[in-house]
């Protein structure tokens, strides 16, 4: 599964209406999930500011591959005069388009992505509208100190992500002389047969503490497989990061009983209270299956209201802007971009924008 957001700004003059492309996987339950909450961010936002000068025209486009993705965004760098990108999901992918937007200088808006590796400080036209992992280690070590745990064992994804992260983490136990007494990088495509050979090596260790970070359909069946092999019972402790606990609403639950898992606190409004029941209202109809909504649904729903209110504020657009004409382009000369006219204002106005929003205060610091 994989899903991209990408923004193209086209500025009418006449009406002052600035056009959003989506590029999403909308064959995947969680492109589906995310196209909904866009949507319904961009209604929500225009019933209740009637009298905006500016609005953004949200147009979707499917990509189900990394390539279809890249295709899109060169596509529209050709064809459209473009002013932001929205997402990616992934972090290889984003080094890409931030990349782009800092030669085009045109703000590359994230909700996806929480690892440190990419961030403002080192891409200045890079935003993060989601907290760094940091917060989540840090949180981590805190409840192993508070258990009194010694030694912890770490099973975690193999990938980019999963090793960026659990860098941080075993920095993180060390400040609190917590000991990683085992640590398995599982691949991603690992069949039942790997997994069980992993888990059969933790039976024979002392440690009965594990902490697991991989993506919902690996980390499930993980634990469906430790739950068969008697390891969830009294005696053993675990532990899963926001990777697992943020989808959880799309699986059976069943086999992580009794696993205390950590996610980013949304405090309890009427607001979130009837978007959540307006939006499952909308997603009983949708085709194909819709994932549960999550974080990162809130997280873009967010990101909408803030670009909304942003590209308001850099009024008066002016109506003689050049248009950029890319013609032909390809990835191989991504050096001729043309620098965006309006994207260093809507990035300035951006990083200035604070409200109360569905997953809480909206405020961004170092552009995260």
């Amino acid at each position: 599964m994989f899903t991209f957001f990408f923004l193209r700004f086209r500025v009418d003059s006449f009406n002052g209406t600035v056009h959003v492309g989506a590029v999403l996987d909308l064959n995947s339950p969680m492109g589906a999930m995310i196209k909904l909450c866009l949507s319904m961010a961009h209604s929500d936002f225009y019933s209740i500011h009637s009298d905006y000068k500016t609005r953004l025209s949200i147009r979707t486009k499917n990509a189900e591959h990394e390539l279809d993705v890249a295709s899109a965004v060169i596509e529209m760098l050709k064809n459209e005069e473009v002013h932001g990108v929205l997402g990616p999901q992934w972090s290889k992918e984003a080094t890409f388009v931030a990349e782009l937007g800092a030669r085009a200088q045109v703000p590359v808006i994230s909700f996806t992505a929480k690892g440190r590796a990419l961030s403002h400080s080192n891409s200045t036209y890079f935003v993060r509208t989601t907290p760094d992992d940091i917060y989540q280690v840090k949180s981590l070590a805190a409840i192993g100190q508070g258990f009194d745990w010694q030694e912890v064992i770490v099973l975690y994804e193999d990938t980019e992500y999963g090793n960026i992260f659990f860098s941080k983490l075993y920095k993180a136990f060390q400040e609190v002389n917590i000991h990683l007494s085992y640590i398995s990088a599982i691949s991603t495509s690992a069949e039942e047969v790997d997994l069980t050979k992993e888990l059969n090596k933790t039976m024979e260790m002392y440690t009965k503490v594990f902490l697991v970070h991989m993506n919902i359909s690996l980390g499930h069946r993980l634990f469906v497989l430790a739950r068969n092999a008697g390891m969830m019972s009294e005696g053993y402790a675990w532990l899963m990061t926001d990777s697992l606990s943020n989808f959880l609403t799309s699986v059976d639950t069943s086999p992580v009983e009794g696993v205390l898992g950590i996610r980013p606190h949304v405090p309890q409004s009427k607001n979130l209270e009837n978007f959540t029941a307006k939006w499952k209202r909308k997603a009983f109809f949708r085709k194909p299956a819709i994932m549960e909504l999550n974080m990162y649904g809130l997280w873009a729903y967010d990101t909408v209201r803030a670009l909304a209110l942003a590209i308001e504020r850099i009024l008066p657009l002016n109506s003689d802007l050049p248009k950029s004409r890319l013609g032909e382009l390809s990835i191989s000369d991504i050096s001729n971009l043309r620098v965006s006219q309006l994207g260093r204002r809507i990035l300035t106005e951006l990083l200035r924008t604070k409200f109360t929003g569905l997953s809480g205060e909206f405020h961004l610091v170092d552009g995260q």
